[in-house]
């Protein structure tokens, strides 16, 4: 299989762990890096071994380089459009960090974008990727635990107050809904449409929340409501720990993860749990995997490419499916103000 040749854009601590997933990929390679900081573009090219003629300082210089094939996107979260864009405009194959745009007006720009240029489109969650997100939908499409009725997931961290930090920068894109509140909105969107194989769309949003001292909201709880009548509880949070699993309830019995977002840090392993409860009684599915978290991601993206395919499969996330996911995450900001 052809082996796909990426550039980075914002050589941060997630892009540190993109090249360190890429490093496993057997579908991809790390090839090209660009910094507006030399000093930082020089210490991560020497970090990963990379051609001093592969260490650009001006981003159009990384989009117009023919050795590249792909550009993954990690810098703050105001800048993923516009850079995104650029790099589609230039032929490439894109990955983003979430979330792909401020708006979901700026995500459907860069999904209709990638379309016209028949190029690959990525909103990089890398926990969609996980195996143990495959298996879980599995277990619910089974009908284990019957007809999905209700959902609860949080993902939510303390971070010391910095007014000029990326989490607390209005400039910066900072908050809670926009660094972390798409992991509890696509686990709920992708866990309610499991059994029709497809992300699902709430008919009803409901938020309330803590805009902090620089502006931003802090904390934020939501409430979805779908068609069939199943609900979700979302929380999320940058400044207060939350529970940081996904729960979801059948009419016959109850799934856990325990670990849904972050299954193993940095080297791996990136194992993880599984826990059905049926009929009062507890079964444990553990996954066993040696691999870096972010592998799984490196190497999905990288083979779709390679395979001609324009986004990734469900139950991973596909451009359309981006589009909905920012779509919650704007009404859920808009109705905490």
């Amino acid at each position: 299989m052809t082996t796909i040749r990426w550039g980075l854009v914002g050589p941060g601590n997630i892009a540190r762990n993109f090249a360190d997933g890429m490093a496993q990929a057997a579908s991809g390679a790390l090839i090209a890096v660009s910094s507006r900081s030399e000093a930082r573009g020089r210490a991560f090219g020497d970090r990963y071994n990379l051609d001093e003629a592969k260490r650009y300082t001006d981003y159009r210089d990384l989009c117009k380089d023919p050795d590249v094939d792909a550009i993954h996107i990690a810098t703050p979260h105001p800048f993923h459009a516009e850079q995104a864009l650029m790099a589609i405009r230039a032929g490439k194959h894109v990955s983003v960090e979430k979330p792909a745009g401020i708006t979901a007006a700026e995500v459907r720009t860069l999904v209709e974008a990638a379309a016209r240029n028949r190029v690959f489109f990525m909103e990089a969650y890398m926990y969609l990727c996980h195996p143990q997100i495959a298996r879980a939908v599995e277990i619910l499409r089974s009908g284990e635990i019957g007809t999905l009725r209700h959902l609860r997931a949080t993902f939510g961290f303390e971070a010391p107050f910095s007014p000029g930090s990326r989490l607390f920068s209005q400039e910066l894109g900072g908050g809670a809904i926009l660094d972390v509140g798409g992991y509890p909105v696509s686990a709920a969107r992708l866990f309610a449409g499991a059994a029709q194989g497809r992300y699902a769309e709430p008919e009803t949003i409901g938020g309330t929340g803590v805009i902090g001292r620089s502006g931003v909201v802090e904390v934020a709880h939501g409430v979805l409501g779908f068609a069939d009548g199943m609900t979700a509880e979302i929380g999320c949070a940058i400044s207060q720990t939350m529970e940081n699993t996904v729960h979801v309830e059948g009419d016959r019995g109850r799934l856990l993860l325990p670990t849904p977002w972050t299954p193993g840090r940095d080297g791996g392993p990136s194992d993880a749990r599984i826990q059905v409860t049926t009929a009062g009684q507890r079964r444990v599915e553990d996954l066993r995997h040696p691999e870096h978290l972010f592998a799984f991601e490196a190497e999905a993206a990288s083979r779709a490419i390679a395979e001609g395919r324009t986004g990734l499969s469900w139950p991973q996330m596909g451009p359309a499916s981006s589009i909905g996911n920012n779509t919650v995450l704007e009404d859920w900001r808009a109705r905490i103000g």
